[in-house]
């Protein structure tokens, strides 16, 4: 996915870029690289291998596979997690808690999961920030 926007801070490595927000941000997978300059305006962290510097309009890409990747993981492993939660839940009401209802069980055990699931993938995500996989980077100067 590539987008066009104007160096506005040069750090060297990385640049920071002002970009126009498009409806695509809203459902964006990997917006926590960005920042809200306004509600029309993006300020986008991004690698620099060419060199650009503050002032120069760029092309930053954003890889399809990583926007995807991001996707899955935000709804699915919840999702996931939520449903394992129950079940294990269910079975734990009716085998080990005998003297607790197992819906009480199951619902608090589907929390506990979920609530599992969206400290992973915090986790998981301050991880990936750091690689270069799951980055913007300025291809070329326009």
């Amino acid at each position: 996915m590539e987008e066009k926007g104007l160096i506005v801070k040069d750090n060297g490595p990385t640049v920071v870029i002002r970009t126009e927000r498009t409806t695509a941000c809203d459902s964006c997978a990997t917006k926590s690289a960005c920042y809200s300059a306004s509600s029309t305006e993006a300020l986008i962290e991004a690698d620099n291998p060419v060199g650009a510097h503050l002032g120069d309009k760029v092309v930053f890409t954003i890889s399809a596979g990583s926007v995807v990747k991001a996707g899955l993981l935000l709804y699915l492993v919840p999702i996931l997690s939520f449903i394992a939660g129950v079940v294990i839940g269910q079975l734990a009401g009716k085998r080990i808690f005998t003297s607790m209802n197992s819906d009480l069980s199951s619902a608090i055990f589907g929390v506990a999961f979920l609530i599992a699931a969206f400290f992973g993938l915090k986790l998981y995500g301050s991880r990936a920030s750091r690689q270069s996989a799951f980055r913007p980077r300025v291809v070329r100067v326009v």
